[in-house]
């Protein structure tokens, strides 16, 4: 199912084919340089695709495949996780991509058709993000989020990044 597109990406739920491209993109120590869990061998990353689809049924979104549109390509995934975060449910807009398409401006593309996406969900939107990871943190400014806190994530020092929807005026 197609969850929103850009003019270069597509995103759509995955589907239990994805696994081979998916994994490849998990396997790569730059990619996952800053995971939480690091690389991921096949069978975590068969988990990790298990989570993702139980996600879609849990609460009717979740981390989305990333396609590029001109290969059809899976190039890596975008999308929004629920969390708690110091004792608050927060939505955050994850997204990691296959080293081929970092510097492209392709993160930010599908970072941004996500944010919008997400506040059909969430009037307020987060990134959970490691302070060396100059790149992701780059993302998050470019969607309109500002430094919040650090905290403790999953027993990691993080930065949060946040965003809140702006209010309509009538």
């Amino acid at each position: 199912m197609i969850v929103t597109e850009t003019k270069r990406l597509l995103l759509r739920h995955f589907v239990p084919n994805d696994i081979d491209p998916l994994a490849k993109i998990l396997a790569d120590p730059e990619v996952m340089q800053f995971s939480l869990k690091g690389v991921k061998t096949r069978a975590q990353t068969e988990d990790f695709l298990d989570w993702i689809l139980h996600q879609y049924q849990k609460y009717g979104f979740g981390l989305y495949a990333v396609i590029y549109k001109e290969t059809q390509e899976l190039i890596g995934f975008c999308g929004l996780c629920l969390w708690n975060l110091d004792n608050r449910q927060e939505v955050e807009i994850g997204y990691r991509l296959a080293t081929a398409y970092w510097g492209q401006g392709l993160g930010t593309e599908a970072a941004t058709a996500i944010r919008d996406y997400g506040w059909s969900i969430s009037d307020r939107l987060i990134c959970i993000i490691d302070s060396a990871n100059y790149r992701s943190i780059r993302v998050a400014e470019k969607l309109g989020m500002n430094y919040e806190k650090d905290t403790v994530f999953k027993g990691l020092k993080v930065r949060v990044y946040s965003l809140s929807q702006p209010v309509q005026y009538q």
